[in-house]
């Protein structure tokens, strides 16, 4: 009832508004317009305030013509659909953040039951915390266990998480790259898939952030590859796959074996 009453009132308020700056405004101005057209005089500023002055002062007096009838009609639609879309947009948004929250209680959750054959942490992408600096050979870390979620069922991999489930955040990550925000955090993990697994391998990752405890943290949702993806380094291509609460590297045989299993 009250969301009813609360988007009567902004209906109403946007018809004013939209009715009142065209009865108000757009007309006076319009007449203006039309006075400098049919005198055939110069436009200057201080003749047009003066043209408007009165326009307006006329407008006040409510003697309204057909025209300012016409325009006074058009704004209050004009009010009445913005309304309409504003209150959409705002529905829209109140149900993206009740679904947020929702998420990152489930997320809190999912970090409380620990790794698993679906979920792994990562405490980081560039970030080493034993070493306090930045260690590039981490990225590698993230395709390996990447490739690993994709070549079994797909998975979580969460960072900004330790080990233990403590959240660390992203701040340490974010001053290793150019753009120390999210949108450079989540460009940084698209060029790592698509240079250790391939420009495809893109598509099956989908990147979302959340708050914890005042920390960001990184969800990655990792989709099962149909067919066999490889992590592809400066030296070998190995394929890895996901196996209880690790990733193991397979050889060929194995590989291929593995791979004749997940077609019964």
């Amino acid at each position: 009832m009250n969301n009813i009453l609360s988007h009567i009132k902004t209906i109403l308020i946007q018809i004013i508004i939209g009715a009142g700056i065209f009865y108000f405004f757009l007309h006076p101005f319009t007449m203006v317009m039309y006075w400098f057209e049919f005198n055939d005089t110069p436009f200057s500023l201080s003749k047009f305030q003066e043209i408007f002055g009165e326009r307006l002062n006329e407008s006040f007096s409510f003697n309204m013509k057909v025209m300012s009838s016409l325009l006074t009609l058009f704004g209050a639609v004009l009010g009445l659909v913005s309304s309409i879309f504003w209150i959409k947009i705002k529905s829209k948004n109140i149900k993206i953040d009740k679904q947020h929250k929702l998420l990152q209680r489930d997320l809190s959750e999912i970090i409380a039951d620990g790794e698993n054959e679906r979920v792994e942490f990562k405490s980081s992408i560039r970030y080493d915390y034993f070493r306090k600096t930045t260690n590039r050979e981490l990225e590698l870390v993230i395709a390996k266990t990447i490739v690993g979620f994709m070549n079994a069922k797909g998975g979580k991999l969460i960072i900004g998480v330790d080990d233990d489930g403590n959240v660390l955040g992203l701040e340490n990550d974010f001053k290793t790259l150019k753009h120390k925000n999210r949108d450079g955090y989540e460009r940084e993990i698209f060029r790592i898939i698509s240079t250790q697994l391939g420009h495809e391998a893109c598509f099956s990752n989908h990147i979302s952030f959340y708050k914890l405890n005042g920390e960001d943290v990184c969800v990655i949702d990792i989709e099962p590859s149909k067919k066999p993806i490889y992590v592809s380094d400066t030296e070998n291509t190995t394929f890895y796959v996901r196996t209880g609460n690790a990733t193991y590297p397979l050889t060929v045989k194995e590989a291929v074996d593995y791979l004749e299993t997940r077609k019964l």
